[in-house]
């Protein structure tokens, strides 16, 4: 490293540790504890050399606020730190920390990767909990989403293979909050992915026929809607069905924000077709007639989204994924038994 980096370096790593220990001493109660952690863990990993002297059983006493930081940091985040506000802001500095890790190659053996580790299936079982959804009240959770997503896609740059998370947000039983998160992180997995040790998207296309089946079912949930309610426009601030464990399954009378819901999901999977194709038409092990009549569904539902005349924004969107579809290569996926002839035998 040239001197004049490492001075630099040397600078920020002190002036980070004067900052913690100067926030640290500010926060007394817990609830300072709460507004102050997500910021802790931000300083506490720009001093790598301090990160690795308090992984040790005995530290120096300059260093032991952030040794017992980083224990209170566990003991929250597994709901033993006597407070709802200190579990949440140990979520919070528990994804920052799983962000910030992944920016690190794991051939540089940085120390932050023990701390991932030593809290990552504390944050996991957090976060992705069916039976008790993370809700941090109301008017939260689009922060609350965002959240997920961040932790979901850092999870699986950590760790493509641990995968327990996604299969909990693809469960048909989850609420439709999973499910959005399990959308809307395969996509910025797609279209971010920059880093050459950043696993690909192709780690995950052995659940394309789960994500085919999301498709089918939403689209039918949307098209029956559009039938008894108005037309709802598409904003980035999502309602979703919240704390509720809502199955994906067919109810007999949806819901005002069950449809919002659900269009708000299926324009997030009609995204996901446009920003990888591929994703939607793998189909390893099916014989050439199935996989014919799943791309066939898939296509055919696209089209219907594009007649629907309730939601531009849907149909717009569902007008691209129809286009990328149809580009060469991309048809030579519809049926790599027969290509040209599912082309002409697939008609809409």
């Amino acid at each position: 490293m040239p001197p004049i980096l490492l001075l630099e370096v040397l600078g920020t790593t002190k002036a980070a540790e004067k900052l913690f220990d100067l926030v640290d001493s500010f926060a007394e109660s817990a609830k300072r504890k709460a507004a102050v952690w997500p910021l802790l863990i931000i300083l506490l990993i720009l001093c790598p050399e301090i990160t690795h002297t308090i992984s040790k059983d005995t530290v120096e006493d300059s260093k032991a606020n952030k040794k017992l930081f980083l224990d209170n940091l566990r003991k929250a985040l597994a709901g033993q730190g006597g407070s709802k506000q200190l579990m949440e802001s140990a979520a919070i500095a528990c994804v920052k920390l799983c962000k910030a890790s992944t920016y690190i190659n794991w051939e540089d053996h940085s120390t932050i990767f023990l701390l991932v580790q030593s809290i990552v299936m504390d944050l996991k079982a957090l976060l992705f909990n069916p039976a008790k959804p993370f809700w941090r009240g109301t008017g939260s959770q689009n922060a609350d989403v965002e959240l997920m997503v961040d932790c979901f896609v850092s999870c699986f740059r950590i760790n493509p293979h641990n995968n327990q998370h996604f299969k909990v947000c693809l469960a048909s039983s989850s609420p439709s909050t999973f499910h959005f998160v399990l959308v809307n992180s395969l996509h910025r997995i797609i279209i971010n992915s920059h880093l050459d040790w950043w696993p690909k998207i192709d780690e995950v296309y052995c659940y394309s026929g789960e994500l085919r089946f999301m498709f089918s079912d939403t689209l039918n949930r949307v098209i029956q809607g559009t039938g008894t309610h108005a037309p709802l426009r598409m904003t980035p601030s999502l309602t979703f069905i919240g704390k509720k464990t809502t199955s994906l399954k067919f109810k007999e009378k949806a819901t005002e924000q069950d449809t919002r819901s659900y269009k708000c999901l299926l324009l997030a999977l009609v995204k996901l077709i446009h920003a990888d194709p591929k994703l939607m038409l793998h189909n390893p092990v099916k014989q050439a007639s199935e996989i014919q009549s799943s791309t066939a569904e898939l296509i055919t539902g696209l089209v219907q989204l594009v007649s629907l005349n309730t939601t531009t924004q849907l149909s717009q969107e569902a007008m691209e994924a129809l286009l990328v579809l149809h580009q060469p290569e991309t048809i030579e996926l519809w049926n790599p038994d027969a290509p040209i002839e599912t082309f002409w035998d697939i008609r809409y």
